[in-house]
Order: structure tokens, then sequence, then C-alpha cells
């Protein structure tokens, strides 16, 4: 008995006595401007989107979750960002992953949650989009018009391509739904958003 009570005490004293995290000295957070872009909607909102090509299908994107993320680099150091789950009636589901970084750089990329598919990625450092990032002060969708756009794409064969206004969020995304008769799949554009 004695010998498992010194065995106990060893282990608690290992335990409290190994190397700590430094103490947090920096904290990068996300500018307003990747909140309007990214993450300020509520938690049940709904984006309704119409295929620009067949006009009879459309989709709707629900945001389930929206949950803060704190990375600690180790290096006293805590970066930090949100991961939004979303979830469409016909395409994919996806998270988006938000993180700020040193230097005022953000992160952003969207995951059709599929082992080995690329992700579309969106960049900012400083105020500048980059990683083929293009920004548009305005574009007009099949008759639709959208303020401060930014538009990035991936090679995966879900969610291939996005156009995200600040403010309403994803307002165009091209879809493969893999249909041998219809490879493409469905060029979604917004046409509503209802707010919980």
């Amino acid at each position: 008995m004695r010998s498992l009570i010194l065995a106990i005490s060893a282990f608690a004293c290992l335990s409290s006595c190994k190397d700590k995290d430094p103490e947090i000295t920096k904290t990068y957070g996300l500018s307003q401007e990747m909140m309007d872009y990214f993450v300020n909607y509520a938690v049940g909102t709904k984006w309704v989107y119409q295929d620009t090509i067949d006009k009879n299908n459309y989709d709707t994107i629900v945001l389930l979750s929206k949950q803060p993320i704190d990375v600690n680099s180790g290096n006293g150091t805590l970066s930090k960002g949100f991961e939004l789950y979303y979830q469409p009636k016909k395409s994919k589901d996806f998270k988006v992953f938000v993180s700020a970084g040193n230097n005022n750089s953000y992160y952003v990329k969207v995951d059709p949650l599929v082992a080995a598919a690329g992700k579309i990625v969106f960049e900012n450092n400083n105020g500048i989009w980059t990683t083929g990032v293009t920004y548009s002060d305005s574009i007009e969708i099949t008759g639709n018009k959208f303020y401060q756009v930014i538009y990035s794409k991936s090679n995966n064969m879900y969610q291939y391509e996005m156009r995200i206004a600040k403010n309403s969020g994803i307002i165009f995304f091209l879809y493969s739904n893999s249909n041998p008769q219809n490879p493409f799949g469905a060029a979604y554009k917004l046409i509503k958003t209802i707010k919980p």
C-alpha cells in the first residue's frame, strides 16, 4: 500500500512539474470585414438558391451551428476564429473555418467534409485579398446585382466555386452532383435569405 501511495505522489509531482504553455501575450482576432463576410449570420438562417441554368432547380442552405475556436500556438499567441456548419438540401454539407493570424492576416477554408477533397480558400493579408481570391465592387448574376463580392474556387467535386458578398453570405456557387447526364451539376444563385 505504501508503494502505491509513493507512486501516486510521484506521478502527481511529475504532472504538476511538467512544462506548461507560456502565458498568452498576444491575441489575434477577426477584423470586422472578416466577420461581415463569413461570421455575422445567426444560426438557423436559410439561404434559398435557384439554378441559373435549370430554373426549376432550387436548393436551400441552413446554418446549423457556429462555434468559436481559439488556437493556442504554444508560443504565447492565441488566434481566435469560428467554425460554421452548413447543411444544404441538395448539395453537399460543408464547414467554413475562419481564423486570424499575425500582421492582420486571415484565412478561411470551405471544407466539403470529404477526405482528400480540395477546399475553397479565401485569404486576406492586411486588407488585401490574396491567393487566387478576386474582389469585385459589384457583379450581376442573371439580372440580380450584388455588392462587395469575393470569389474563389477549388478542384473539389462538390462546391468548387463560390462568390460571397459582404453581409449577405454565399450568393453563388457551382455544385457538381456527379450525375453522368449532368456532370456540371448546378450553378446556384441566391434569390432569398430567411432569418430565424
